[in-house]
């Protein structure tokens, strides 16, 4: 062959060549975006299907709303539970009594480390998958079984038996910050691993669904304590709600948290009867809202009183009429300290990510968040805060003014659910019915410092007249 025909023939294999790249690029990279795409709706759907069992992040579109000053209300201050802040220099020192904890807990139960970390082992790569891909990227299967061990084991040796004198001193001095690091939303572990080992240890009296009923007994303390030191219980004599509730043992029996976080949510509303918590929206476009009281000062104008109500489950509320002249809008109490900002918060956070926590019980979802709206919107000034104060719904050591930053802060951020726009079509029913009524209760309410002040003029000049007139006589 010669020189030309070489050339030629190197020509037309470089044309040839240039036609297929021409032709299989695009079609390589169309195949490679369709194949990234794929994989990509692939691990989002995996991802939505495990949301129930799923340990998010704080959403956040909500720190600097409600995540508190220096997030003190997103990140544990004393103890890590979990990879998401495992490691951290100030977390340290309860890394021991974690261990320690540990071992007084399988000394206590007779059951041997090995048997429990097996366990632990054979659960331990569904564990792995309820957290953030980046997070537990760099810990091998055996480091992420040893947290998961070690974690889980001081969790339950906390919340079932921490009256033990295991380090007196340090676990009492600390006790609230740990009960409020427990239920950060980022810091918990899966129930699956919590379960494991309250089977393998006998300790399943940590299961806690039913606090109301359960409360007086000793060894089911944990739940019923913080309960009543942070939700008091309002309840005089017997109470019907319970009756009404929809078979609310089957419920608590099926019931499995995704983390202890969910586990409190739960046993605040598992008393929430079917109409509360399966409700729909009582008011459409035909009926739309038109009151403009919101606050606890208008209500007051318009003769709405506040009232502690008497419901067995928390974030309860309800406007109904009273005899004469009054209405009422009854709420759940609430005792607000930093533990149970704490909570109120990582509970509205996992009702914004995590719906499906619920697994049906309540088809709403944003239960908690509806109460934290409406005491939100029945504050807009110091005044309004005392007269929640006053009725008891609101009992708090901090003052009017952090009270009110707290909700405002709060309110603005969280989406209102179901049970906060009844609320309102319930106050608004109530000044639709009754005009004259209200027109003349908001006068008496705003004028009878200036009436009673007439009224007193008024007699002592009728005194001086009649003292006049009997001179006269």
């Amino acid at each position: 062959m010669d020189a030309d025909n070489i050339n030629n023939s190197l020509g037309e294999a470089r044309t040839i060549a240039i036609v297929a790249v021409a032709q299989e690029t695009p079609i390589s990279e169309g195949a490679a975006l369709g194949e990234r795409l794929h994989c990509t709706a692939e691990a989002l759907e995996t991802r939505i299907s495990m949301t129930s069992t799923r340990i998010h992040k704080f959403p956040h579109r909500l720190l600097q709303g409600i995540g508190g000053a220096d997030y003190c209300n997103v990140a544990p201050s004393m103890v890590a539970i979990g990879p998401y802040h495992h490691g951290r220099p100030h977390l340290q020192e309860m890394e021991e009594v974690k261990q320690a904890a540990a071992d007084r807990l399988y000394g206590k139960s007779g059951r041997s480390v090995e048997e429990v970390y097996e366990k632990i082992l054979s659960v331990a790569g569904d564990a792995r998958r309820c957290y953030d891909d980046v997070s537990v990227a760099g810990l091998s299967d055996a480091e992420f079984a040893t947290m998961m061990f070690v974690d889980a084991s001081f969790l339950v040796w906390y919340l079932a038996a921490h009256d033990d004198k295991l380090f007196p001193g340090l676990v009492l001095s600390s006790e609230p910050n740990i009960e409020k690091d427990i239920f950060i939303l980022e810091n918990q572990i899966p129930w699956l691993v919590l379960r494991a080992i309250m089977e393998i240890t006998n300790n399943n009296d940590v299961w806690l669904g039913d606090i109301r009923s359960r409360k007086e007994e000793k060894k089911k303390r944990w739940m019923a304590q913080w309960w009543r030191l942070c939700f008091p219980d309002p309840t005089t004599g017997d109470d019907d709600h319970g009756r009404r509730c929809e078979d609310t043992d089957s419920i608590i029996q099926c019931y499995t948290p995704a983390h202890l976080l969910g586990l409190l949510r739960f046993s605040l509303i598992c008393r929430m009867p079917p109409e509360k918590r399966e409700s729909k929206f009582t008011f459409g476009a035909s009926t739309p809202l038109t009151t403009t009281c919101r606050t606890a000062f208008e209500l007051a104008q318009v003769g709405i009183k506040l009232a502690v109500s008497k419901a067995r489950w928390f974030a309860d509320m309800n406007c109904v009429k009273k005899p004469l002249v009054f209405g009422e809008l009854s709420l759940s109490p609430l005792y607000l300290t930093d533990v149970t900002t704490c909570w109120l918060v990582n509970m509205a956070a996992l009702e914004s990510v995590e719906v499906s926590t619920t697994q049906s019980f309540d088809k709403d979802g944003y239960v908690i968040s509806s109460y934290l709206s409406t005491l939100a919107m029945l504050m807009d000034r110091e005044e309004d805060v005392q007269e929640l104060r006053r009725s008891d719904v609101v009992k708090t050591n901090f003052t009017n003014t952090e009270t009110l930053a707290f909700f405002k802060g709060l309110g603005k951020h969280l989406r209102q659910g179901i049970n906060y726009f009844n609320t309102l079509a319930e106050i608004d029913r109530y000044m639709r019915q009754r005009p004259v009524t209200i027109a003349v209760h908001r006068f008496l309410y705003n004028y009878y410092r200036y009436i009673i002040a007439v009224m007193s003029i008024v007699s002592v000049v009728v005194g001086i007249f009649k003292a006049l007139y009997s001179l006269k006589k």
